[in-house]
């Protein structure tokens, strides 16, 4: 009776470690520097998760702006609704992180909708923004036109002096640009751009990625083992 006891507990240890090695599968991803191979439990994560967790935060999510604003509502729509479709770890961090991405898109997308229609519709400019806000001078500035909006240009011309290798360079353009016949059309277009759309892009919901997620991911393995890096 002792001798079959001892059988049956043995045979119990070998069947929990069989188990316990049969859920730990690997997954091989990437940062910057290095590759890794994760070991995971497959009872808490599938492989399809770990990709699309992964495809979250590795992925830009860039959209250009170029084209129509019907091309870009395609391109809009695109990117959102591959974030929407990713399957990723119930794990409260990067489920937040999803809101947050889908966030960041959804709020660039409406800026350069409004953007795109700024030439046809100034108004829409000044109803996207914050009252308060730099980009709501802009805004108003764009849409009333004229002197207003020259004066504007000067002002963003100078912001932009502040910060720039060559001063001179941008000065002597503004000037060059000043004695036109058009330009209105074109202080129109630098302050929508350099003035209204990077005030307003500050304004966005925007996600720092300093490291914090890839952290936060190897944190989803049992074991991660560095398999290879690259010289910093």
């Amino acid at each position: 009776m002792r001798l079959r006891l001892i059988s049956i507990g043995s045979f119990m240890v070998v069947s929990l470690l069989s188990s316990a090695f049969a859920q730990t599968k690997a997954w091989g991803f990437n940062d910057e520097l290095c590759t890794y191979k994760g070991y995971y439990d497959s009872k808490k994560y599938t492989d399809v998760q770990l990709a699309d967790t992964y495809k979250l935060f590795r992925t830009s999510h860039y959209v250009h702006d170029e084209g129509t604003l019907e091309e870009l509502t395609v391109r809009y729509d695109s990117v959102i609704r591959s974030v929407e479709n990713l399957k990723i770890v119930q794990v409260s961090y990067f489920q937040r992180l999803k809101k947050d991405v889908l966030r960041y898109l959804l709020e660039t997308a409406d800026l350069k909708k409004t953007q795109k229609k700024a030439k046809e519709k100034p108004q829409l400019l000044i109803a996207a923004v914050k009252e308060g806000t730099r980009a709501r001078e802009y805004a108003e500035a764009l849409h009333q036109g004229g002197d207003r909006l020259l004066e504007a240009y000067e002002q963003v011309t100078k912001e932009q002096m502040k910060n720039n290798s060559t001063p001179a360079y941008l000065w002597h353009n503004y000037e060059n640009t000043m004695k036109r016949a058009d330009r209105l059309d074109r202080a129109f277009d630098y302050v929508l751009v350099y003035g209204w759309w990077n005030s307003a892009n500050h304004l966005v919901h925007h996600i720092n990625y300093d490291g914090t997620q890839m952290e936060q991911f190897q944190k989803l393995f049992v074991k991660v083992d560095i398999v290879d890096c690259d010289e910093p």
